[in-house]
């Protein structure tokens, strides 16, 4: 394939709704794509710009894709949090999400007074996998925070109608050295179910953690 090529292909994938960004890289060879990557736009859903991806190129270009070969991006910085005053509490200060083949890794980033910390957690690539993935991941984060005082563990976790608005509920079981504890907590969707996800589990915690925060 030439640079011609690789320049149309690019082109071709950044034109695909939900797609921000795109590159590929050439296989070892030269002769053929090597590694996809796609930034996504916030809020859109991996799984179907996954397959309008895979149908433009084998339709357009014709050409296969291995879908362990594709990494789709989502990386949303800043989520303000007005429900969490800065200081008193963790806030969300990022979080990405990195779909490969079956599997996405959910990294949340908490800012607290003067430190970050960041966790990691990788689930089904599949909505309720999503949502559990970046749940535990902020959990992950705050374990790292109170310096492994506890641990953590997404139990369940659900999107309800209430009204006009939808709700996230995440039961999390709390492991510490007084015991075990069963904890939930709630957030109202506001953009992105997603990032209620990461809220509705800190909000599981953040009572009980408060006189282990640094």
């Amino acid at each position: 394939m030439t640079v011609t090529d690789y320049a149309e292909i690019v082109a071709a994938l950044r034109a695909v709704p939900g797609v921000a960004d795109a590159d590929v890289e050439p296989d070892a060879d030269g002769g053929g794509l090597g590694l996809l990557r796609l930034g996504l736009a916030p809020g859109v859903d991996e799984v179907a710009v996954a397959t309008s991806v895979g149908r433009l190129l084998r339709e357009k270009f014709g050409l296969g894709v291995d879908a362990d070969q594709v990494q789709l991006i989502e990386d949303a910085s800043s989520i303000n949090i007005p429900d969490q005053p800065h200081g008193r509490r963790p806030v969300i200060s990022r979080m990405q999400l990195v779909s490969s083949g079956l599997d996405v890794t959910a990294t949340v980033q908490l800012s607290y007074r003067d430190q970050i910390v960041r966790g990691e957690s990788t689930g089904t690539a599949t909505q309720t996998g999503v949502h559990r993935a970046v749940a535990t991941a902020a959990l992950h984060a705050m374990e790292e925070l109170i310096g492994n005082k506890a641990r953590f563990e997404v139990d369940h976790g659900e999107v309800t109608p209430t009204g006009r608005d939808r709700t996230v509920l995440v039961s999390v079981t709390m492991v510490s050295g007084t015991g075990t504890d069963r904890l939930t907590g709630s957030a109202v969707v506001r953009e992105d179910v997603r990032q209620a996800a990461i809220r509705a589990a800190l909000d599981a915690v953040n009572r009980r953690l408060e006189p282990l925060l640094p």
